[in-house]
């Protein structure tokens, strides 16, 4: 930071970010609503529309104390629950190959697919166990650059810098945040990473803050992502399947062609050096930020590639057999309560609201693989 931008940003007011009065009634709301719609099972009745054959739900990292981590990921125990409802319902756990044989072979058996984004540590120590109880496979997509700690990884760095910081400045939001307790936090790290999501391009303006506040963020991926042997015993283990997720987790719609062709391919040939097979699936980052319409698609399908997970919540119909590159998938982390809110996302809710009442296909408007 120059002087002159130090000197400008001491003029700007500390604030202490809360979450509004509106925005903790609205999630009161919503978690509320969110369980007695599972408890009551009136979204089955949606699901008759909306539910289809099966459904690929979204994790990324799992913990036992959401709060610790300022309000993010899946509490391990809601994990639990939610397979032993999925069992409970008679939907059967599935990989990504049979669910794709599923679909094009029409078969009415339900199902559901468990992905874990980013390659965390918690995929293994805390979610595998689950996974063993339940005898339940996922697959977990992993960057390039998260095993190799260069990775541009600016959410776990602002996690980081909320977390641990009481006074924040972040230069390029000409912002000065003043945290002295675990909910201003949260409101801070919500209102950071916003902005972030309004323009990818501000994802790169972050380093300097984090040097400034002595961050370091490839220690911190370190601490909490799999490295090239961790994801290699992972992936031996019967219920893990590795999976695609780009070379370095940018907003794939902001690369020009090379890059992007680039940025996929030599991802899926970082891991089958490392693994010694063949690497057939692949997750978005971020979902809508790396789709601009047909261009992704097209380059996944012709780097290799026989799925592609989106971010679009709905599930999977025998339709999206003619469209394995934008396959929906429906988030399962809501840390007040993830079980309920995968209970309704299971049925199709999230879609149905998305489309007020509309198209139960979600994402098959890309050109058929």
């Amino acid at each position: 930071m120059t002087a002159r931008t130090h000197s400008l940003l001491q003029a700007v007011p500390s604030v202490t970010p809360y979450l509004t009065t509106g925005e903790r009634t609205r999630r009161r709301i919503k978690t509320f609503g969110l369980r007695m719609l599972a408890k009551s099972r009136l979204t089955r009745l949606i699901g008759y529309r909306y539910g289809g054959s099966g459904v690929i739900l979204m994790f990324h990292h799992f913990t036992r104390n959401t709060r610790a981590h300022l309000d993010q990921g899946c509490l391990i125990g809601d994990f639990d629950r939610i397979l032993a409802g999925l069992r409970d319902r008679g939907r059967e756990v599935v990989t990504l190959d049979e669910a794709t044989r599923r679909i094009a072979e029409n078969d009415p058996r339900p199902f559901a697919v468990l992905t874990f984004d980013d390659g965390y540590r918690s995929n293994i120590n805390l979610a595998l166990p689950v996974l063993e109880k339940y005898a339940a496979p996922a697959t977990i997509y992993v960057p390039t650059e998260m095993m190799t700690r260069t990775i541009n990884a600016w959410w776990l760095g602002l996690t980081e810098l909320f977390r641990s910081r009481e006074r924040i400045e972040i230069e390029p939001m000409e912002q000065r945040f003043t945290c002295p307790d675990t909910n201003s936090k949260i409101a801070g790290l919500r209102r950071a990473v916003a902005w972030v999501w309004e323009d990818f391009h501000r994802a790169e303006m972050l380093g300097p803050t984090f040097r400034n506040h002595g961050i370091c963020v490839a220690d911190i991926v370190a601490r909490h992502v799999l490295d090239d042997a961790g994801v290699k015993a992972a992936d031996r283990h019967p219920l893990i399947e590795i999976g695609a997720h780009t070379t370095t987790h940018r907003a794939l719609a902001l690369l020009n062609e090379d890059e992007l062709r680039a940025d996929i391919a030599d991802n899926k040939a970082y891991l089958e050096a490392l693994l010694g097979r063949e690497v057939p699936h692949f997750a978005y980052p971020y979902g809508p930020p790396s789709l601009s319409g047909e261009r992704e698609p097209r380059v996944v399908r012709e780097a290799g590639f026989r799925t592609a997970v989106t971010t679009t919540p709905g599930c999977l119909f025998p339709a999206h057999a003619d469209h394995m590159f934008t396959l929906p998938r429906q988030n399962a982390e809501f840390t007040a309560d993830s079980a309920s809110y995968t209970e309704c996302g299971i049925d199709g809710l999230f879609r149905a609201l998305a489309t007020r009442g509309g198209n139960p296909l979600a994402g098959v408007t890309a050109p058929a693989a």
